[in-house]
């Protein structure tokens, strides 16, 4: 099947993108302590920018410092930041890149432990195992303020658009849940009450942006737990309610984090063959992942949505997969995250004639390391590997 949809022009809003990948969020841990952003933050994100990519999101920017993260998270929650960012988005634009601000808060999810975790109900995190404070009216007003606060100063900072983490058990996400949200009050007690949290906070950025700037979401569609969470009944209507109101663009995503490398899907399409290419060795008793695992949710959602673009992310790994996903009209862009930290020229490589699988295996190093070390590949040296191993073996990932 032919690439050349995938280097079609489309639009969100009024914005013009010149192809339909997408760099989909994901975490760089290559900020300051107090949130402002570094060279290397910025580097990232210029090779992204000169390899091709349509339209870039960034990792999620905090908006208010209780919805931080991990440490060394980049943040957006007072005005001091602005000029780094406009000096960062400049350079972006000069090296080609269209760039969207990803805002998030990270609710129970935070594993900074100088923040003390935020959520609708007092339901322990699954991967912090830390007990949330409940929400508040003040704080959850706070919230949505700092949400609106933040998309202004995406606009004021010279991002083309703002997108918005409503996913994968973030705080937004876990307002919209049945599982993390036991309230029984305005914001919670039925899908409608539910909702609200994330609704509001469109609103409220609408408000500070308005009609004309892009504004996107990644929209959680189901926590996928056996029971008790959020499924695509009680979301999809979400999705067309968002529309109506004005959303440019829907990023469809699925799952809640029950551990940082289970939240996404391991060795997508990787044969034994090319898992000992790459020394996977762990794929040798583990089978390969399904690719594309969200697309029947994207097609759930195209069947609501009236005009607005979908983003599909999740599991896309072979080109012949990603033309047809934007020819079937699955979803008009292919958003990827593990993919873009090995190959950030992986467009300009399929323009040139790269076909078949990305060289990402999916092993979820990368995430292994997330919040405590820069991101970046580790099967491109194999010395980092090495250190790999040795940080495995002296008890990996600790609170910190």
């Amino acid at each position: 099947m032919t690439v050349d949809k995938l280097f079609e022009p489309a639009h969100i809003g009024q914005l013009t993108i010149k192809n339909r990948f997408v760099r989909s969020a994901t975490s760089e841990s290559m900020s300051r302590a107090n949130g402002t952003i570094t060279e290397d933050y910025t580097n990232l994100y210029l090779n992204i920018a000169h390899g091709g990519a349509g339209l870039i999101f960034t990792g999620h920017i905090y908006v208010h410092p209780r919805g931080r993260y991990v440490h060394y998270q980049a943040g957006i929650h007072n005005d001091s930041v602005v000029e780094s960012y406009k000096q960062f988005t400049d350079r972006i634009h000069d090296a080609g890149g269209t760039i969207f601000g990803e805002l998030g808060h990270a609710g129970s999810q935070s594993r900074d432990p100088a923040v003390t975790p935020l959520a609708p109900s007092p339901v322990e995190n699954f991967i912090s195992a830390r007990q949330p404070v409940e929400a508040t009216e003040a704080d959850i007003r706070e919230a949505i303020q700092a949400f609106g606060q933040g998309a202004r100063r995406v606009r004021e900072a010279g991002f083309d658009g703002v997108h918005v983490h409503a996913g994968h058990g973030y705080l937004i996400s876990e307002f919209s849940s049945p599982h993390a949200n036991h309230r029984d009050d305005d914001w919670g007690g039925d899908a409608e009450r539910r909702g609200r949290f994330l609704f509001e906070i469109y609103r409220a950025i609408r408000r500070e942006v308005g009609d004309d700037f892009p504004v996107t979401f990644k929209l959680g569609m189901a926590d996928s737990m056996e029971e008790g969470g959020l499924l695509a009944d009680e979301s999809v209507p979400r999705a067309a309610q968002l529309e109506a109101e004005g959303l440019d663009a829907l990023e469809v995503s699925v799952g809640i984090m029950h551990l940082v490398t289970k939240s996404a899907g391991e060795f997508i399409g990787i044969s034994l063959e090319r898992a000992l290419q790459d020394m996977v060795i762990h794929r040798l008793w583990t089978p390969a992942g399904e690719e594309c695992y969200f697309r029947t949710h994207a097609q759930a959602v195209k069947e609501v949505l009236k005009e607005i673009p979908v983003i599909l992310v999740g599991g896309i790994r072979r080109t012949e997969t990603m033309a047809d996903i934007v020819a079937s009209g699955d979803a008009d862009f292919i958003s990827m995250a593990r993919p873009f930290i090995r190959e950030p020229d992986l467009p300009n490589k399929i323009k040139d004639g790269k076909r078949g699988m990305v060289d990402c295996v999916s092993c979820n190093v990368c995430l292994d390391h997330e919040g405590t070390e820069p991101t970046q590949c580790w099967r491109t040296d194999k010395r980092m590997l090495l250190r790999h191993a040795w940080w495995v073996l002296r008890g990996g990932y600790k609170e910190h």
